[in-house]
């Protein structure tokens, strides 16, 4: 299974309503409800994009079908919420989705190291493929 429930804590806002935007220093928890691991599992191809001259664009992905169907739909569900793109536990970005995300799209939110950094890893973690070798006869 790709998804997994975690909870972080939920928002503490000072004398506030919640209707009110979060005053400059608050303490903020987020109550986090679904996640979506991009390893050798889900994804089927992977690849850093530049413009022509070599100019860095961001890093592509495609899911493997299934990883697809369950990552649409999760972010479906969270539309209009933020996304928070984390790497090795360290936060990237937290964009807010504008609507569901397909089986390829492009990250832009981290450098080109991070994503060769990322690729790097994601080979690294790729099951090796058994040789076969045919029996003395």
């Amino acid at each position: 299974m790709f998804r997994s429930l975690i909870l972080i804590g939920l928002t503490l806002l000072p004398a506030m309503s919640f209707s009110q935007e979060a005053p400059q220093h608050s303490l903020i928890f987020q109550v986090v409800q679904d996640q979506f691991v991009l390893d050798h599992t889900t994804i089927k191809m992977a690849a850093i994009i530049e413009h022509e001259g070599g100019v860095y664009k961001g890093l592509n992905i495609q899911l493997k079908p299934e990883a697809a169907i369950i990552f649409s739909e999760m972010t479906k569900e969270g539309t209009g919420k933020h996304l928070n793109l984390l790497i090795n536990n360290i936060l990237i970005s937290s964009p807010v989705m504008q609507s569901a995300i397909g089986g390829n799209f492009l990250i832009t939110g981290i450098s080109k190291a991070d994503a060769q950094a990322f690729l790097n890893r994601l080979n690294a973690d790729k099951p090796k493929k058994e040789i076969l070798v045919p029996a003395p006869i």
